[in-house]
């Protein structure tokens, strides 16, 4: 584990602030009268409304398409060795969940959405229908699935080679321990944070994102000489601020605090966009590059590193209260929100892949991009109250969402003569389409306009956030 070395912030070379001034905080474009505000407020977002229109978020089909999963891919309730990753939306294995091990990045979103299901069982019943169905069976059988599913995730919690921990971690663990009370898993969460902390270099006063990154146009590989960060490991971030908060851990805390600067300063353009990834000579702390992996090009704004980032410096603020990282997060906001409403194409409000990738006939969008963006537009306008128009976009990326990308195969739960519950009428194992999750030229696997397992997470978190804050 890292040492605890005093862990002093450099603010001195800061990206967003060259071309502007350090006195005028930015203002949004998106930010109302204190009178407009309280007009909008009333007229555009009744409840009765809102439960139509984002009727999706809370159907029934939800529950079906994740029981279906959850008990398909476990064989007699023993632990999952494999995990949902991404549904293709044609070819042989159309409608289909295809899986990756348990050690991939994105192994906590499923068991996640699993516990997404739980906290509207157990906070919000009426927003989870179960028309049919023994309620207190359902929960007994829901929470042995979370469970089950999560199972494998503490063992993740004491990887060094990533820096996806949070990712891994958060999603299901931690939602077990604020549910439940379940102190494995509380001390699972604390141990990835501590994990996560050892990646940390202090010459960088950074977190070290990937060992390596392999593609058809580059192969980086030593560690000594390359220290790479990308956009999307300021989501990583909130893992050190919970635990160090919930140890009393300074350290952590720091951690987190400059990799945020590291991240401000060095992968965020002039004109607020952003780059996918930067690479740094540890040895001199000399720049070496900074280009995509997932975009379509070095120069390009890839829109979920973009929503990342969003979504990211949103949670850094609300631990931090560092006006400088709400100032980030807003700015970030703003130019994803302006490349959205420029749009000249259908939805446009679900956003392309790439926002500066060629179109062609049927214009490439990325639902997981809209979604997570969506979650960290819903924090920003907490933060800002009544007075931004915050809330607004994020309903309107969810609605174009559900219009747009909500597979629409009539899954339901049923029980059947011995009370068992089963789905039935899946035939789309995911709950969004037209996701993407890697169309670079360069990449050694590239795939795109398909589900994705956290497209669906951040849907589900979305409407979960909603009802936490009383709006539907």
């Amino acid at each position: 584990m890292a040492s605890s070395t005093d862990l002093s912030r450099d603010s001195s070379q800061d990206g967003l602030s060259r071309n502007r001034s350090q006195d005028s905080p930015p203002t949004p474009s998106s930010v109302l009268s204190a009178t407009d505000a309280a007009t909008t407020a009333s007229k555009t977002f009744p409840r009765h409304q809102l439960a139509v229109e984002l009727s999706g978020l809370y159907s029934e089909v939800i529950a079906a398409k994740l029981w279906k999963v959850a008990e398909e891919y476990l064989e007699d309730g023993k632990a999952p060795s494999q995990y949902p990753e991404w549904v293709p939306e044609d070819g042989e294995t159309s409608g289909h969940y295809n899986t990756k091990e348990v050690n991939f990045w994105t192994c906590g979103f499923f068991p996640g959405s699993l516990y997404c299901i739980l906290e509207r069982y157990v906070k919000y019943p009426q927003y989870l229908p179960l028309p049919g169905i023994d309620r207190l069976e359902f929960h007994a059988k829901l929470l042995a699935l979370c469970r089950t599913w999560a199972a494998p995730l503490h063992q993740m919690a004491k990887r060094t080679n990533t820096h996806d921990l949070g990712f891994i971690v958060q999603p299901a663990l931690r939602q077990d321990w604020e549910l439940t009370g379940n102190y494995d898993s509380r001390a699972s969460v604390m141990t990835a944070a501590g994990y996560l902390a050892s990646r940390y270099d202090d010459r960088m006063k950074a977190v070290r994102s990937w060992d390596k990154s392999v593609s058809t146009r580059y192969n980086i590989t030593d560690k000594d000489s390359n220290f790479l960060v990308i956009v999307d490991s300021m989501c990583n971030m909130d893992l050190l601020f919970y635990a160090g908060h919930h140890s009393s851990n300074q350290r952590l805390i720091d951690i987190a605090t400059n990799h945020a600067h590291f991240v401000r300063r060095n992968l965020i353009r002039n004109n607020d966009s952003t780059w996918h990834v930067v690479n740094f000579d540890p040895r001199d702390g000399s720049l070496k590059t900074k280009h995509t992996h997932q975009g379509y090009s070095d120069d390009s704004t890839w829109s979920r590193g973009q929503a990342w980032t969003i979504l990211g410096f949103t949670q850094t603020y609300i631990w931090t209260k560092e006006q400088i990282f709400l100032d980030t997060a807003i700015r970030l906001a703003e130019h994803f929100l302006e490349r959205l409403r420029s749009a000249k194409h259908a939805y446009p409000f679900v956003p392309l892949w790439d926002f500066d990738a060629p179109m062609g006939d049927k214009p490439l969008r990325d639902s997981s991009a809209g979604m997570i963006a969506a979650n960290g537009l819903l924090l920003l306008h907490q933060i800002l109250g009544e007075g931004s128009n915050y809330l607004s976009d994020a309903l309107r990326i969810a609605r174009e969402t559900i219009d747009m990308c909500q597979a629409t195969d009539p899954a339901r739960l049923v029980a059947d003569a011995d009370s068992k519950i089963k789905a039935e009428g899946v035939t789309f194992d995911c709950i969004l389409k037209h996701a993407t999750a890697n169309n670079n030229e360069y990449a050694l696997v590239r795939y795109s306009d398909h589900g994705l397992v956290y497209a669906d997470y951040y849907f589900l978190e979305f409407g979960n956030k909603l009802l936490r804050m009383g709006m539907v």
